[in-house]
Order: C-alpha cells, then structure tokens, then sequence
C-alpha cells in the first residue's frame, strides 16, 4: 500500500505541481487548500506525512502544525513546512512547535523537496545506513605496505 502525502498549499498550481511530483514517486496525494481544512484532513485521511504551507486562510500552518502536535491521533505524524518565509525566527518558531523539516519555497527546486518527503518517510535510499561502494572492499581504502 504506498504511503499517504497530505499536501496543504493554497496556491493551486503549486498544489499541482507537487501533487504530480509526489504521485509520479508512487504516494498517494490528498490535498487541503487552507489550515481549517488541513486539520479536518489530516484526522480522516491520516497520512504518512504532511507537507504543510504557512500563510494560509483561516489558520496559519504554525497554528495547524501547534494543533497536529496537541493532537493525539497526529502527534507523530511528520510533518515537513514549505513556506515562504525565510527569516530564522520563523524556522526557529516551526522547529519550537515540532516540524520535522522546515523548508523555504525560494531556496529549493522541486527535485529537493521530492528528495526531503522521501527522506522524511524513510524512502531516499541516500539516507540508509548502507556502506558506500568503496567501504565494501577492505582494501580500497588504505594502500598495502
């Protein structure tokens, strides 16, 4: 069964762009277009993850994100916020409420937030634990004597 990305972005060709991204790696995509609508998604779909906007409609994606981590049924959901935002104080307030990865809009291509949701679902084989080519070979990395 793949795993489940709730993408929470009002802008909609940007919600276009990334649902397509997320589908055409195998998730499956719901998507709510303001916070209110984000919470009510997130506790009858419960995705694996959510990719959360910040300045929304009706509740901002901090608020949202404050909720989701006071929330039994989704405290542990993770939750990976894309925003326009880029001062520290803005990340260092998603980091306080629990973001598992705070990204800027203006500062990643679509390849790195591809890159972020599937290392946030354990999915990048990057981030195993495998050893790198040369650590397979006991003698590649130091010269005999």
């Amino acid at each position: 069964m793949p795993k489940k990305i709730q993408l929470v972005e009002d802008d909609f060709s940007l919600r276009d762009v990334y649902s397509a991204s997320f589908q055409a790696e195998g998730y499956t995509v719901v998507t709510a277009s303001d916070g209110e609508e984000a919470l009510a998604v997130a506790m009858r779909e419960r995705p694996d993850l959510i990719v959360l906007d910040v300045m929304m409609p009706k509740i901002s994606g901090f608020d949202v994100l404050d909720i989701l981590r006071s929330t039994p049924e989704t405290k542990n959901t993770k939750v990976i916020m894309m925003t326009a935002l880029s001062q520290d104080t803005d990340r260092q307030r998603g980091e306080a409420l629990g973001v598992d990865k705070y990204l800027v809009k203006s500062q990643v291509t679509l390849p790195e937030v591809v890159k972020a949701v599937k290392q946030a679902l354990g999915d990048d084989p990057g981030t195993a634990a495998a050893p790198s080519p040369p650590a397979s070979s006991p003698n590649s990395s130091a010269p005999e004597s």
